[in-house]
């Protein structure tokens, strides 16, 4: 996610078509487990092996279908989950996000079934969390399949979380408002309430396959990719999409947006935006190509088949989701806001490599993905460009927002949770003060140890969870030195 608030300063095709025409992939080659088969659909010729890298995946089947008046989402959703830890549990929980309070949205669950059999749930932390107890403990390696039936209230308009689930004249935004099942780690299931700022996901990858049924005239920007669209009787269409392996599942739903397109290697990249504003749906695009680029060659390729950027009304500049990106609807035609609008589109497609494929926890560990997000970003000013673009973004979006922190008395470690913040201080110090870190190993490990670290990195907890230790231990491993004097100014440490 890149919010705008504690920016002072970020310096320095095809054609648009109104068509709400899907294009669904092609069916791909055989891979090695044919009951993953389906999933490859989501991925480019080149990733097919790399559902063979998650042990034992968590599948989600949904079924859900969309009504316009009022915005409403019915659902049944199947999961099939693996105990990968070391010892039994005894429940499993599931995050329901559209219940985040004061957003308008609800999201109610009629029937719960575990291995068939009906079970009453438990809501925790402000409706955001429901604990299913389990009959019988669930050993390590065994799985259980869990069946939910839900409904879906859709706000209009809301303006809380930074209108990230709501319904506009133009797009309905829909940001993992199905139960998903949280990260389970040394601490058990993370189901804390986050903040009102920051992100909310913390997961481990999943498999998805997806059938909403909408309108026959809506158009569906999904996470992953449309293998199949069937139209029915009754006015409405069914569009059949997978996903793999991703965190979340990410859904938009339109009558209103035009689409341009580019494709760039075995990804086709697609900008949905406003008629009105296709120019800036045209720059989102070319953004994205010249990002997607940088990024594939800087720390290693971009797996999924589809890469889709789209306005919608959020307030924070921008967000991300596997396989999606989402850019404020203001930024496409203020002039003042062009070199943020670049800034922000550039950050968001860097998530796809931290967060959407190395994970972490976002909620108690914030820096470790949006640190290196942003300071991806300055290395693609740097590709764009040029070196002196990107020593301004050094200078003005990093250091002088810290360097006023400092001088206020408001610097912190960046190591703690978004919680630990106010959320003007989240932004300056994870946002500004933590990307010094990572220009602090560039200048000691030099361009070719450094651009090496980065590529280890990626390879290493592609698809996984990555901890801070993780960052220090990589970095410390590649340049064959200590560098824990620089964690400790940059990462661990308020300045003296």
């Amino acid at each position: 996610m890149f919010k705008r608030f504690w920016l002072i300063a970020v310096i320095l095709i095809v054609a648009c078509q109104p068509t709400l025409s899907p294009t669904p992939t092609r069916t791909p080659p055989q891979v090695a487990n044919d009951a993953f088969a389906l999933y490859a659909q989501a991925l480019t010729p080149s990733a097919q092996n790399d559902l063979s890298l998650i042990d034992r995946p968590t599948r989600y089947n949904l079924t859900l279908r969309y009504e316009a008046n009022p915005p409403t989402l019915t659902g049944k959703q199947e999961v099939i989950y693996f105990n990968t830890e070391s010892q039994p549990l005894n429940e499993i929980y599931f995050r329901l996000f559209a219940n985040y309070p004061d957003s308008g949205g609800k999201i109610t669950v009629t029937q719960t079934l575990v291995e068939g059999k009906a079970v009453t749930p438990e809501l925790q932390a402000q409706n955001t969390a429901l604990r299913i107890p389990l009959a019988t403990s669930l050993a390590p390696n065994d799985s259980l399949t869990v069946q939910l039936d839900f409904t879906v209230t859709i706000p209009r308009n809301s303006q809380t979380h930074y209108a990230d689930f709501t319904a506009s004249d133009t797009v309905v935004t829909l940001p993992t408002i199905y139960p998903l099942i949280p990260a389970h780690d040394a601490q058990g299931w993370h189901s804390e309430l986050p903040p009102p700022y920051g992100d909310l996901v913390y997961a481990d990858v999943s498999f998805y396959r997806v059938a909403i049924t909408v309108p026959a005239n809506m158009l569906v920007i999904a996470s992953g990719s449309t293998f199949d669209v069937v139209t029915h009787n009754d006015g409405t269409t069914t569009w059949h999409i997978v996903g793999a392996p991703m965190r979340d599942f990410d859904i938009n739903l339109t009558t209103q947006l035009q689409k341009a397109s580019i494709v760039i290697g075995e990804t086709t990249i697609n900008s949905y935006f406003e008629l009105a504003d296709a120019e800036g749906g045209k720059k989102a695009l070319h953004v994205a190509k010249n990002a997607l680029e940088a990024f594939q060659q800087f720390f290693g390729p971009y797996p999924y088949r589809e890469l889709d950027i789209v306005q919608t009304p959020t307030t924070a500049g921008g967000i991300e989701y596997p396989g999606v990106v989402v850019i404020g609807k203001k930024l496409y035609s203020d002039p003042k806001s062009a070199d943020f609008f670049e800034f922000a589109t550039a950050h968001e497609v860097a998530h796809q490599w931290w967060y959407a494929m190395v994970g972490n926890d976002q909620v108690n560990y914030p820096w470790v993905d949006e640190a290196l997000a942003q300071y991806s970003t300055l290395m693609y000013y740097e590709s764009a460009h040029g070196s002196a673009s990107a020593s301004n973004i050094l200078r003005n979006a990093f250091q002088a927002p810290y360097n006023r922190a400092k001088n206020e008395g408001r610097d912190q470690a960046v190591n703690q949770p978004v919680s630990a913040f106010t959320e003007n201080d989240y932004g300056t110090i994870v946002y500004g003060k933590a990307p010094l870190f990572y220009d602090a190993l560039r200048k000691k490990l030099g361009e070719e140890k450094f651009s090496r670290f980065l590529k280890t990195y990626f390879a290493r907890y592609k698809y996984k969870i990555a901890f801070p230790d993780n960052i220090l231990k990589t970095a410390e491993e590649v340049c064959g030195c200590s560098l824990q004097a620089e964690y400790q100014q940059w990462i661990l440490s308020p300045a003296k």
